[in-house]
């Protein structure tokens, strides 16, 4: 959809399903459960597509896209985080150390 065909029933419509997209996206945030990538990208198709009507962005759509973005920051970093825990690991030690007890138990 053009911005500049855009009628103002239109934009109304945009606005009303991305309040009702905001509100998904915070409960899911609140509850801790992830948000569903299809959710995060529609939300932050309709952020971009308001911002190109030059209509202002709600205080509640900034706070979704921000928990968007921190879901991301901490993701990345509890992948770093385990990996730097895997390089700490000895684990031909802890091979060895299991391998003891196979051998009891057989």
């Amino acid at each position: 959809m053009s911005t500049a065909a855009a009628s103002p029933a239109r934009l109304s419509e945009v606005r009303r399903l991305t309040e009702a997209l905001i509100d998904q996206v915070l409960e899911a945030q609140i509850l801790g459960r992830p948000v569903p990538e299809e959710q995060s990208t529609a939300l932050i198709k309709a952020a971009f597509f308001l911002r190109d009507c030059n209509l202002p962005w709600s205080p509640m759509l900034v706070q979704a896209l921000h928990g968007l973005g921190r879901d991301t920051n901490e993701a990345a970093s509890e992948d770093t985080a385990e990996a730097e825990a895997l390089q700490d690991a000895d684990l031909e030690g802890l091979t060895r150390f299991f391998a003891g007890f196979r051998k009891n138990k057989a």
